[in-house]
């Protein structure tokens, strides 16, 4: 067989558009955001596909300022005391990223085609699932962009802020700056209360009914300290969760809530020697609604090939996408950023 010719065609029973389709929603699934993404503005992670149908390599994401006016009363006249409209905008770029795995040898031919297939689609769902998750992460946990104090707390009180990151960092001790319910608190009321807007909550939706929450994504060693907390472990062992079978509480990731927030353990980064003495110190989250989004260009595409007459069987996938952590006005959007302890077991 020619090299660059496809090995399935629409006579198998499946073709490739079907196996696009299969790993762009089986690693999606796999992965531990999927869950708090979708395209309402209500969502942690927004997701854009507006160029999957349209030229470009950009997309622009809007947020219109919340109105501050007082407006008028009574016979007061309106003309001339109007209020414009505000908005800020962020520009998300979209690139090509793409993986393949290669099959030599005359091994390969004794092998069964179809276990082949599956074989290779596992490998590269799992490595597009770690991927976005990966890339997910360091768009959130940036702080080259919208670093505010107002966004920003490390370890339990806001007096460890300094306007130098590295120097705030050095304020977290293993002592008093562990994950723990007060932290948490902490950083929900900074959500709530702090900056020129507010972090609006992420909604969960059944039907006609709505609950706001606030997510914090952790760290293990983060997690392992706040499962340690007494106010924690009493509320989360005798008091069952209100959202029933959701599939947001069921699996080895959910901790447990506080405060009206959800807690998630995930591999969060650790600042290696970051902290007070040296110690290392962990970025955990707490997120809102439109924390991060993702521009789709195009989705996942899965592609067989076999070369050097059949000798050689490639499998592949690309997308375009692109992520960032949503900041607007100089600001972060979605998110607290809250740095905890992270001493080693």
């Amino acid at each position: 067989m020619p090299a660059g010719v496809p090995t399935i065609d629409t006579t198998h029973g499946v073709t490739s558009e079907q196996w696009s389709n299969e790993v762009f929603s089986e690693y999606l699934a796999q992965n531990p955001f999927f869950n708090f993404m979708g395209t309402n503005s209500y969502n942690i992670i927004q997701v854009k596909e507006e160029l999957t149908k349209a030229a470009g390599d950009a997309i622009t994401i809007q947020l219109r300022a919340k109105l501050s006016g007082a407006g008028v009363t009574g016979i007061t006249a309106l003309k001339g005391a109007e209020e414009d409209l505000v908005f800020y905008d962020q520009r998300i770029l979209v690139d090509t990223i793409r993986h393949g795995v290669v099959l030599r040898g005359e091994m390969s031919e004794k092998r069964v085609a179809f276990d082949l297939r599956n074989q290779a689609r596992e490998g590269l769902v799992d490595w597009a699932n770690d991927k976005l998750r990966r890339d997910l992460i360091t768009a959130m946990t940036t702080t080259s962009v919208g670093r505010d104090r107002s966004r920003y707390l490390y370890g339990v009180t806001d007096a460890n802020w300094h306007a130098t990151h590295a120097t705030a960092l050095a304020n977290v001790d293993n002592t008093n700056d562990k994950l723990t319910t007060a932290s948490i608190s902490r950083a929900k009321r900074k959500a709530l209360l702090e900056g020129p807007r507010k972090v609006r909550p992420f909604q969960l939706r059944d039907g006609n009914k709505v609950e706001e929450v606030y997510v914090l994504f952790a760290h293990p060693y983060a997690v392992r300290d706040l499962l340690a907390d007494a106010d924690f472990k009493a509320l989360n062992t005798y008091i069952p969760t209100t959202l029933g079978d959701s599939v947001l509480v069921h699996g080895q990731r959910y901790k447990g809530m506080w405060d009206g927030v959800m807690i998630y353990e995930t591999e969060m980064p650790i600042l290696a020697t970051a902290g007070a003495g040296g110690i290392a110190v962990t970025h955990n989250v707490l997120c809102g609604a439109q924390a991060c989004a993702v521009a789709w260009g195009k989705r996942t595409n899965y592609k067989e090939q076999a070369d050097d007459y059949g000798h050689q069987n490639g499998f592949a996938i690309d997308e375009i996408r692109g992520i960032n952590k949503l900041v607007f006005n100089g600001v972060d959007h979605g998110i607290v950023n809250l740095f905890t302890a992270a001493v080693a077991d």
